[in-house]
């Protein structure tokens, strides 16, 4: 059966369009229609089952009620529960979802970028390697509706919800090293991602502050794209080397190495202690012992999705800049 249109409903019960769309829309005191006019269309829809076309009506009204979430990797649990809060919080403001990861890559982030805007999403959320990448430079020129969490560029101007980073990994460090710990090695992905740089710059500002050795050759890199097999082979480097502490700078890459542990080195998960930014359940019972920098996840999807809402709405962005506090958890 042929779908029912405005201008059906319109001919069937003998009023205008105009009628039926101010009713539709909710304006039929406004506009002062009869309540029993009002329900006889409003009857009438129900026993038909008219759906609104929401394309016409989002080039009607010149928005979506769509955001778009960009992150690394969805399945990262960090990224996936504050993906999460922020569908549950944009759905209580009438906003719908749109999810892309871009496995830390250029391309493939400028892609979902693009296709993002081209279905006409009313904002972006967005953890990105590649904040001055030229999309974003173009949206931002546009004042399209942005924010960025969990990275930053402090040469692009925008809005960031972020966490604290140098300090909360240099004072989780210092936990280990005041129980006697003398040789620590890093395992990072991404180096050249601003907050990343950070945790890295705290992991040496630790080592400095109570006159231990850096050496280069205990910070390690693990490939993004081969993170099993390369922490597998970077892990094995720092053992051999006779660390007695690794530190990862996020969650992903101390959960494979937790594996690998009981995997490969099961005589050594009670000698070494792992220090990780970003927390997982796992980390309460799981060998090694894990000493965790815990993100307020709920305030940066509470944040992040007030922000975007209020610049949507103002139409306009006044680049705020919010840096949260993390929670320290010893085991």
């Amino acid at each position: 059966m042929k779908k029912k249109s405005i201008k059906d409903i319109a001919q069937d019960l003998g009023v205008s369009k105009t009628t039926v769309s101010f009713v539709l829309n909710k304006k039929g005191d406004e506009k002062n229609i009869s309540k029993k006019t009002q329900k006889v269309i409003l009857d009438y829809i129900e026993e038909v089952g008219y759906q609104p076309n929401q394309i016409a009506k989002s080039l009607k009204n010149g928005t979506t009620n769509t955001i778009g979430y960009l992150v690394p990797d969805i399945s990262n649990p960090f990224y996936a529960k504050i993906g999460r809060m922020i569908e549950d919080l944009l759905w209580e403001k009438g906003y719908h979802l749109l999810i892309g990861s871009t496995d830390e890559k250029k391309e493939k982030e400028e892609l979902l970028l693009n296709m993002f805007v081209n279905r006409q999403v009313d904002g972006l959320i967005i953890a990105s390697c590649f904040i001055k990448g030229d999309v974003l430079k173009s949206l931002s020129r546009q004042n399209f509706p942005m924010v960025f969490f969990d990275r930053e560029d402090p040469e692009f101007l925008a809005n960031y919800i972020l966490v604290e980073n140098k300090n909360p990994m240099k004072e989780a460090i210092q936990k280990t090293i005041d129980k006697g710990a003398k040789k620590i090695g890093l395992l990072s992905i991404t180096p050249d991602v601003y907050s990343l740089k950070l945790r890295i710059d705290g992991y040496k500002q630790a080592l400095t502050d109570n006159a231990l050795e850096y050496d280069e050759n205990s910070l390690r890199i693990v490939d993004y794209n081969h993170i099993k097999e390369s922490a597998q082979k970077e892990l094995k480097y720092l053992i051999e080397a006779g660390v007695d502490v690794v530190v990862f700078t996020n969650n992903q890459i101390t959960a494979t190495a937790i594996w690998l542990m009981n995997m490969h080195y099961p005589e050594k998960v009670k000698e070494i202690t792992f220090v990780s930014f970003d927390n997982l359940d796992i980390f309460d019972y799981s060998m090694p012992r894990v000493i965790s920098i815990a993100q307020p996840i709920m305030s940066i999807a509470r944040q992040s999705v007030d922000i975007l809402d209020e610049v949507i709405k103002n139409k306009e962005s006044k680049n705020t800049r919010i840096e949260l506090k993390p929670k320290l958890i010893e085991r």
